[in-house]
């Protein structure tokens, strides 16, 4: 898990770990699952808390091996960066949280915005 002070910096910085991990090389492949969400969250001896964590566990947990999916909160945060492009995705379930809930794929293609 990790915490940033914007979304963009978040997004970049996810696009390039997923470019790294997919462009490594390693064999076996080794893939990750990104899912982002933004909030107020509770911190507590340097590890985070709450609901904006939980959710974010939730959209990485429906995300595919190799993607970045985000909340339409975090796209609406991301707001028009030129190098950032995502794909509306339907409507989903999230385990434990009521509703469907709205999210972006994150294209980063085969290397990490600038």
């Amino acid at each position: 898990m990790s915490s940033f002070g914007s979304a963009g910096g978040a997004l970049k910085a996810a696009a390039a770990i997923q470019a790294l991990v997919t462009n490594s090389g390693d064999n076996p492949a080794f893939q990750v699952r990104i899912g982002m969400h933004s909030g107020d969250v509770v911190q507590s001896d340097g590890d985070f808390f709450g609901s904006v964590v939980n959710k974010a566990a939730r959209i990485a947990a429906i995300a595919e091996p190799g993607s970045i999916l985000v909340s339409d909160i975090v796209r609406g945060m991301a707001g028009d960066i030129d190098e950032l492009t995502f794909t509306h995705m339907p409507p989903a379930e999230l385990q434990g949280i009521q509703g469907k809930h709205q999210a972006f794929k994150l294209e980063f293609g085969d290397a990490a915005p600038c």
